[in-house]
């Protein structure tokens, strides 16, 4: 049963790696929308996703159905959602510049919505299968591998089966046609992803919790709920922990293209080769999560030893390349020694993912123990919301950065300026460090401790 709910992170793995390494590169440097445009669209696509995830969250909670509160929603979205995952990337051809806008933003706001469709009722499961301090971050950290599963086929079959050279299409990645063939695979992995975890947990639906008889979806519940919510001090900073976390990872996810070939002048055959290393690092820290938190035991101190431990490992390369420290382009030990350093920033990723959902279950308990009802789904939405401000928030920043460095369509290293180089470096590497310092200094607010959660839990068993 595990390892079913853990496979529906597949798809959002999918999802949320082609939005965060190829929907700019596509929508800027293939089909010439402005980083502006492109970042407008993205904003319009969050606000939507704002309110659709709470009123997703809280309309989940109070379901009823001989399926329970979750499955019913995660059934019914897995079409769509990989329907508008397809469209996003396969636009008609000929179309003018503020129609290829219209288009991105429809089907952003489409493909966004039909995930938290499923994800939030999905992310919901993990405080309802158990209620264990420490399995709740064994169920994390499942999620994130699987999730990083979905990441690593992103990148090994988009980089090695679709965006390969041609004679026309020396960088594969700017062949126009190599995307809709992209997106027809990822659509149908999505597809069947979110039917198989559907159907791979349906045989515990009995042993769920179930909404009371008197559970009625009201819009103005939504806000109640959002305002019960965040009365507690630790979701306050569990959110803005994620979110913040999200706008940095995203940003460095939309940028490394860039990164990679413009400044660091590597190949795209190398960069393809460069995110396994970086998927299993991922792999390594979602794994250590649960023995790590036993050691720290307050989860909280280990979220904030892995923020410090991704910041300093991501930048290092691009702060001692800033200070002339480090191998120039050509230079055969370059590639190997900035992969090295991104595999190893990339456990502090997999701690962070783990850590986060965790918490967030945790949480849950916290409001039953206050207000006597379960109301994972209100919690998870903002779970779901901050794991699209990974390509959603990072998208806008780093569209701006390419506008403001002067990043001309298709740019290659003979046509780029220095100065935009330059521009990109210090958003890649100061900047991403003072992101990062932020969202430790942020997460430092959280305030239920380990001694609190058995406490809360111990007066839930009195309860029942």
């Amino acid at each position: 049963m595990r390892l079913m709910f853990a496979l529906g992170q597949i798809p959002e793995g999918i999802q949320s790696t082609s939005f965060a390494f190829f929907l700019l590169f596509f929508y800027n440097q293939v089909l010439g929308l402005s980083g502006f445009l492109s970042s407008l669209a993205i904003v319009l696509a969050l606000i939507v996703d704002a309110v659709s995830d709470p009123v997703i969250g809280s309309w989940s909670d109070g379901y009823r159905h001989k399926w329970g509160r979750r499955h019913p929603f995660m059934y019914v979205a897995a079409l769509p959602f990989a329907v508008s995952f397809y469209f996003l990337f396969a636009p008609p051809k000929g179309l003018s510049e503020i129609q290829i806008f219209g288009w991105l933003l429809i089907f952003a706001v489409l493909t966004r919505t039909t995930q938290s469709v499923y994800s939030v009722p999905h992310t919901s499961l993990t405080a309802e299968l158990s209620d264990d301090y420490h399995e709740r971050t064994l169920l994390s950290a499942l999620r994130s591998i699987l999730q990083s599963c979905g990441t690593l086929m992103v990148f090994l079959i988009g980089f090695q089966v679709f965006f390969g050279a041609t004679p026309e299409y020396p960088n594969g990645q700017l062949n126009p046609d190599a995307y809709p063939r992209f997106a027809a695979l990822f659509s149908l992995l999505i597809f069947i992803g979110v039917l198989l975890t559907a159907a791979g947990t349906h045989s515990h639906i009995p042993h769920l919790p179930q909404a009371t008889p008197d559970s009625r979806f009201r819009f103005s519940q939504v806000v109640q709920e959002a305002l019960m919510a965040f009365s507690f001090r630790s979701f306050r900073t569990v959110v803005v922990t994620a979110v913040l976390f999200g706008m940095t990872m995203g940003m460095v996810s939309a940028l490394s293209i860039y990164l990679g070939t413009l400044y660091f002048q590597f190949s795209l055959e190398l960069i393809g080769l460069s995110f396994p290393a970086s998927i299993l690092g991922s792999f390594m820290g979602a794994g250590l999560a649960t023995p790590l938190g036993r050691m720290f035991k307050e989860k909280k101190n280990l979220l904030i030893a892995g923020l410090l431990w991704y910041g300093f490992w991501n930048t290092l390369p691009i702060i001692l390349s800033l200070l002339g420290y480090f191998p120039e382009p050509g230079n055969p030990w370059l590639f190997y020694m900035v992969m090295t350093a991104n595999a190893i920033s990339a456990m502090g990723i997999g701690l962070l993912t783990v850590m986060i959902g965790s918490m967030i279950a945790d949480i849950t308990d916290q409001h039953e123990a206050k207000y006597g009802s379960r109301n994972e789904g209100i919690y998870f939405a903002a779970s779901s919301f901050a794991a699209k401000a990974i390509s959603g928030f990072g998208i806008i920043i780093s569209g701006v950065v390419v506008d403001i460095a002067g990043i001309q369509r298709s740019a290659t290293v003979e046509t780029v300026d220095p100065d935009s180089l330059m521009t990109l470096a210090i958003a890649m590497g100061p900047g991403v460090l003072i992101l990062i310092g932020m969202t430790a200094f942020a997460s430092s607010f959280y305030d239920l401790s380990k001694a609190e959660h058995e406490r809360i839990q111990a007066a839930i068993a009195q309860t029942h």
